[in-house]
């Protein structure tokens, strides 16, 4: 019952994501047009970051020598839903090509401040009807980056509201936040955090990694990536109704 609520609930919320724009009981929200596909369920790597280095870069003339920031979907039973549609095969897209969705029935509160919620936990995901997402360096091979780490550095580029990132712990582990950020993850590595929103709309979050190459020497890249804050299913489905019935009347 919960996946054919939650089927529904994307199904008509996509109708309104590739629309331009729509007005929900008064707030305008207006919808990255650029981006080609929206993430609503399941798994994925975002950001995530892959590196090709100088000697591999020489061999071949189609590969381009540094980072490469990316999102990655490991597929399976716990693949990314994307459009609507469960992609059950490895995939990788850009930065900002697949939107990352949150529902605003996903709550929770830190500190006394309520955020609209991508957890960290999977269970707690797949029950909230979110994204469960990751942050992947399982690319990067810890022998190749100085004491085995990267840097991983946060920017608030744009959105209505403020963003904090956090795993929780006996008490909350703060990464980032819209102030910024900077923390060492290890090389190889595969985390999960919590993500809080407190406005309805859409958010740029740049993510830069950094890290000195044993062969290479200092490297830095950057990527951009885009969520968003969207209205509950009965929102949603008047608004999907209105904006249809407007474009009936407009032809």
């Amino acid at each position: 019952m919960h996946e054919k609520a939650s089927a529904v609930f994307w199904a008509i919320t996509l109708i309104i994501m590739k629309l331009k724009s729509s007005l929900l009981f008064g707030i305008a929200l207006t919808l990255p047009v650029s981006a080609a596909s929206f993430l609503t369920l399941g798994h994925m790597d975002a950001p995530a970051f892959g590196y090709v280095s100088m000697a591999e870069a020489a061999l071949d003339n189609t590969l381009t020598q540094g980072f490469e920031p990316h999102m990655h979907n490991a597929g399976g039973a716990d693949g990314a839903t994307i459009d609507g549609v469960k992609v059950t095969d490895e995939s990788e897209y850009e930065p900002g090509d697949v939107t990352i969705v949150i529902p605003i029935t996903s709550t929770t509160t830190l500190d006394g401040t309520s955020y609209y919620w991508l957890p960290q936990d999977e269970l707690d995901a797949a029950n909230n009807g979110t994204p469960f997402l990751g942050v992947g360096l399982e690319e990067l091979d810890p022998n190749d980056w100085g004491d085995f780490v990267v840097w991983l550095d946060f920017r608030f580029v744009s959105g209505p509201g403020s963003v904090v990132i956090w795993q929780d712990g006996f008490t909350p582990d703060i990464f980032f936040t819209s102030s910024g950020g900077s923390r060492s993850l290890a090389a190889g590595s595969h985390t999960h955090f919590n993500w809080g929103f407190t406005a309805l709309g859409n958010y740029e979050l740049e993510f830069t990694i950094s890290g000195n190459h044993e062969d290479d020497g200092f490297q830095r890249a950057s990527g951009i990536y885009s969520f968003a804050v969207v209205p509950e299913p009965s929102t949603a489905l008047l608004g999907a109704f209105g904006v249809l019935g407007l474009l009936r009347r407009r032809r």
